[in-house]
């Protein structure tokens, strides 16, 4: 199975967090009313909807870390039951691409959904977004301080049949707070193990550095920052690791964003 921390992760050589301005975004919905509606910790907005909404379809790969942080803003600032929050972003080429933000009632759950004009089956940016030309769409379910992808629920996965750090990155990701406790011991288990491999101590540190983020603990960052460093640097000339990189890579540009939103 696909450790679900570095999926599409490898489409990135290179993570862009230069200067550009947000005057890439703009807002063009009118008559916004502040909210401040959404509670859910920005380790979720940060990690999912950069990698949907950005690195998936290879919506926009050049996007800085000012692009992403004045989209998860106006989010956090703007949407609720009673705004819909219609973002357009300047991006190289002829198209512009529109993401639509709606939260939604379904089965008795709150989801946050994600509209763009971005078509899958014709892999191109439409002049607006049009539902019935399989319009790219995200959706994600909202529990308190959590934010799950449909994918990434409880019942989507079989617990019982997966190894310890596919099971802590599975409860980082799901929808029960009550399994956060599970998170650390599980992947301090694998840290302590006898002759651990390269890979999987890094599959262990970057799931411990997220977990990290999702605590704000900058102690803790700082610390596994410094150990995946020191693992990349002796493991530098190793190929199987480019795929790990990517995702540390992506990780970092993650906790640039978590400062940038505080």
């Amino acid at each position: 199975m696909k450790k679900a921390i570095i999926i599409l992760f490898v489409l990135i050589s290179s993570i862009q967090t230069g200067n550009a301005q947000s005057d890439n975004i703009a807002i063009k919905t009118e008559g916004l009313q502040e909210a401040n509606y959404l509670k859910m910790n920005d380790f979720y907005l940060t990690h999912y909807l950069y990698l949907d909404l950005f690195i998936r379809e290879n919506l926009y790969l050049e996007a800085t870390v000012e692009d992403v942080s004045a989209v998860i803003k106006a989010i956090k600032t703007y949407v609720s039951p009673d705004n819909k929050l219609d973002i357009e972003i300047k991006k190289p080429g002829k198209q512009k691409y529109i993401i639509r933000f709606v939260l939604l009632q379904k089965d008795g759950k709150e989801l946050l959904i994600a509209f763009t004009n971005w078509t899958t089956e014709k892999k191109k940016f439409e002049k607006e977004i049009k539902f019935e030309n399989n319009s790219y769409t995200r959706w994600y379910f909202l529990n308190g301080s959590k934010m799950t992808y449909r994918k990434d629920m409880s019942t989507e996965n079989d617990y019982t049949s997966m190894t310890p750090l596919d099971l802590a990155n599975a409860y980082l990701f799901d929808e029960l707070a009550d399994n956060d406790a599970q998170i650390e011991p599980q992947i301090t288990n694998v840290l302590e193990e006898e002759g651990v491999s390269v890979a999987d101590e890094i599959y262990a540190r970057l799931l411990l550095l997220k977990y990290e983020i999702f605590r704000d603990d900058s102690e803790g960052i700082e610390m596994q920052v410094k150990h995946l460093d020191k693992l990349f640097e002796s493991n530098e000339t190793s190929m199987d690791l480019r795929g790990w990189k990517s995702a540390y890579d992506m990780t970092k540009f993650q906790i640039a964003l978590t400062k940038e939103l505080e």
